[in-house]
């Protein structure tokens, strides 16, 4: 299945197709944004939630391959990246785990009940426009109910067509090659259709054999070894068509295709390197948002998806009677949600959502429990602004419904989530901010029924955040054009976390509850931009991140005060650069301490810190009436041997170089 569209040939056919078939079938307003300054054609607003973001032309500046390595440099952020090209990579925000960081694509939610954890590789960023970060929830309005249902957001808009009567299409290419034998063509065609209907088409193929030498910890050789079944082939179709009749209301329509087919290597064991273990992907979704404004005062939104995805995992030499585990997982879920705001006078607004979700799992699993999950999440807002305050309020309901085919059904679950946030505009540069939130995390179908690992007895997690934090912003110079400072102090509390370590590959983890945890951190995050004469800018971005994430469930247990598994105390991220209109040449670096991937804190269940530095340079020209632009990065400069995760060893030193036109 998944060769017939590596197949070249088939390959430019559908997307032929894909182009073809939208020809024929058509022939914010943020209540808490208070000002705005302008960084390298990017707009800085300042939120009552610590908010971070990169744009796509800043994408290279920190040698970004997919959404996993942009969002890395975002302080208290915490990529589980699994090793290799194709790896999973999750990400976690302020120790909270993977499962509590939402995704929304365009405004519509990306979701996974089956385990509920984002791999984050699989999104590229040639159609990327902007990546945000919020702690808490986004404040622009109005937003679906499950934008507010998760303890952070990572929101991620996409290139939408601007074109004229002077240019009705545009089309951008690019090719990337590098280590691990990656071979990765991109092409889009952004189209005119009338007045009114815009579409575009992307398209993006990616195949790399994923070996790459690393050495082995603690054996006291000085041997490399062959990271091997690492190799990764996927093809990703996305199509999406805009439509806008007048100032008052515009639709979206997205279809997507992702498939994919790639080694798991699994985790190093001394003297046994080799791993079979095989996993294919085929996911497809389409969904709709429909804005809708009635005058000046009430705006609505509607959203709806549908997907299916499939996934199959195969392990030839497993030991059992059949000498293999073949096993196959359809998930389908259905979405529907509305939102409004009414804005009843230029200081006091309303807000209601609501979200209701189908998900449903097969497998060919004996005797699976084949769940069904209802849920219905409800919103009920509202913002306040007086003089220098803005004060914003909400209360999510959750409401959960499960049935099963096999045992016994899991009760139904309801609960009511608050959130408070508050900002004070001390004055143009000064801003003071807090808010409360609380969040409601059920276990994922994978969590409570998969055969190898499901715990039918877990606890749902409830988490309380609390966050207090100011910025400055503020041009110093003529020279010193810009500077961004800010710093935010939290405390987490969650009750009956939900802990997923992976065992003896990434198929099969281990769950298990935490019974309290207890998060305090500290954010500071500082951006410059300084300019050294009439050409040339010199930038600089940097955070610094401090978490203890401590297991306070018994008093009586040697795992009592230790550090939770897999939390960084310490994490470091920094960047410099100077940039003209054609040249770019950056220096990234990240730091992580080290870390236990037990709740043991013994020393042997120590994993060690790493100092990994990454450089990239750009430069554009053209050929004729032709631009271009060519990239090249190296990453993990001084070749440093470090793993994220225990028995995953990373890359050694790796290049990617890259060449992208337009017409």
């Amino acid at each position: 299945m998944v060769f017939y569209f590596f197949n070249k040939k088939n390959f430019f056919s559908r997307l032929l197709i894909l182009s073809s078939c939208i020809n024929c079938a058509f022939a914010q307003d943020s209540l808490l944004k208070l000002r705005e300054v302008k960084v390298s054609a990017v707009k800085k607003i300042i939120y009552a939630t610590p908010t971070q973001q990169i744009s796509n032309a800043n994408f290279k500046q920190y040698a970004s391959f997919n959404v996993a390595d942009a969002v890395r440099n975002f302080a208290g952020v915490n990529v589980k990246d699994y090793g290799g090209i194709g790896g999973l990579k999750t990400v976690s925000v302020r120790s909270l785990g993977a499962n509590h960081t939402s995704v929304l694509y365009d405004g519509v939610a990306i979701t996974d009940s089956q385990n509920g954890q984002i791999d984050f590789s699989k999104f590229v960023l040639d159609n990327v426009e902007t990546i945000s970060l919020y702690n808490a929830q986004p404040t622009d309005l109005p937003q679906t109910a499950k934008a507010y249902a998760a303890a952070s957001v990572i929101v991620i808009k996409t290139i939408q067509p601007v074109l004229d009567s002077l240019r009705t299409f545009k089309v951008v290419a690019k090719f990337t090659t590098g280590s691990f034998g990656l071979i990765n063509p991109v092409l889009q065609w952004q189209q005119k259709i009338n007045n009114k209907w815009t579409y575009i088409v992307n398209s993006s193929l990616q195949k790399a054999h994923g070996r790459y030498n690393y050495k082995v910890d603690g054996d006291g050789s000085d041997t490399l070894v062959v990271r091997n079944n690492g190799d990764i082939a996927t093809l990703q179709l996305d199509a999406s068509v805009y439509g806008s009749f007048n100032t008052q209301n515009s639709i979206f329509i997205r279809a997507n295709i992702f498939q994919s087919q790639r080694g798991l290597p699994g985790a190093v064991i001394f003297y046994n390197p080799i791993t079979r273990q095989r996993l294919w992907e085929n996911d497809f979704y389409l969904q709709t948002v429909f804005k809708q404004a009635l005058g000046n005062k009430i705006n609505l939104l509607f959203s709806n998806k549908i997907s299916k995805n499939y996934t199959k995992y195969l392990d030839p030499v497993y030991l059992n009677q059949q000498r293999e585990l073949n096993q196959q997982f359809t998930q389908q879920e259905l979405y529907q949600s509305v939102a409004a705001n009414y804005q009843l006078n230029k200081t006091v607004s309303f807000n209601y959502s609501v979200d209701g979700f189908i998900n449903k799992l097969e497998t060919n699993l004996p005797n699976f429990a084949y769940p069904t999950r209802l849920t219905l999440l409800q919103v009920f807002g509202s913002a306040l602004t007086y003089k220098k305050w803005n004060f914003n309020a909400n209360i999510l309901q959750t409401n959960i419904n499960e049935r099963v085919d096999k045992g016994q059904n899991p009760p139904q679950r309801k609960k009511w989530s608050p959130t408070f946030m508050v900002l004070y505009k001390a004055n143009n540069e000064i801003n003071l901010r807090a808010f409360y939130k609380n969040i409601f995390r059920n276990p994922t179908f994978n969590d409570l029924y998969y055969t190898n690992f499901g715990n039918r007895n877990l606890n749902p997690e409830n988490v309380n955040q609390y966050n207090i934090g100011a910025t400055f912003n503020k041009p110093l110079s003529n020279k010193l054009n810009y500077v961004s400072l800010s710093a935010d102090a939290y405390f987490n509390t969650i009750t009956d976390k939900i802990i997923a370590v992976p065992n003896k590959d990434l198929f099969v983890w281990s769950i298990y509850n935490l019974g309290k945890v207890n998060i305090y951190g500290v954010d500071f995050v500082s951006n410059l931009n300084y300019k050294i004469n009439k050409n040339w800018n010199f930038v600089f971005a940097g955070n610094y991140t401090y978490q203890l994430a401590l297991d306070v469930s018994d008093a009586k247990s040697i795992t009592y005060n230790n550090q939770i598994p897999y939390t960084p105390q310490h994490t470091f991220c920094n960047n410099v650069g100077i940039k003209n209109a054609r040249w770019g040449i950056f220096y990234n670096q990240i730091f992580s301490s080290g870390r236990y991937y037990l709740s043991d804190n013994s020393p042997e269940f120590f994993v060690k810190g790493f100092f990994i530095s990454d450089l990239s340079t750009s430069y554009n020209f053209k050929i004729g009436h032709f631009p271009f632009t060519s990239t090249v990065e190296i990453n993990n400069l001084f070749n440093t041997p470090y793993s994220v995760i225990r028995s995953y060893p990373m890359p050694s030193t790796s290049t990617r170089i890259s060449l992208k036109t337009s017409i």
